[in-house]
């Protein structure tokens, strides 16, 4: 289920993937979109496939589609499509 509050959204990413993860992408520089509502879209991508745990190993970890980047370094660096593209593919191969 998606909610509408942005704040139970972030507050449920840093339960997630952790505080320091989701302030990087707070203090991460002025983009077209916001890094951490991105980071939330795909996390609900994540759950559609996984534990809560298993995807916040993916946000941690470095992926190959991501030419070996973190997908929260690839978030806070603006690469928006690249990291949900990443995320999809990642997310469909565990089915």
């Amino acid at each position: 289920m998606y909610r509408d509050d942005p704040l139970d959204d972030e507050f449920e990413l840093r339960e997630i993937v952790g505080d320091e993860a989701v302030d990087a992408l707070t203090e991460a520089p002025e983009r077209t979109q916001d890094p951490v509502e991105v980071a939330v879209d795909i996390l609900r991508v994540l759950q559609g496939w996984v534990d809560d745990e298993t995807a916040a190993r993916w946000f941690h970890q470095p992926q190959r589609r991501l030419e070996g980047r973190r997908p929260l370094d690839a978030l806070a660096a603006g690469a928006f499509e690249d990291a949900t593209e990443a995320a999809s593919a990642w997310a469909a191969a565990q089915g």
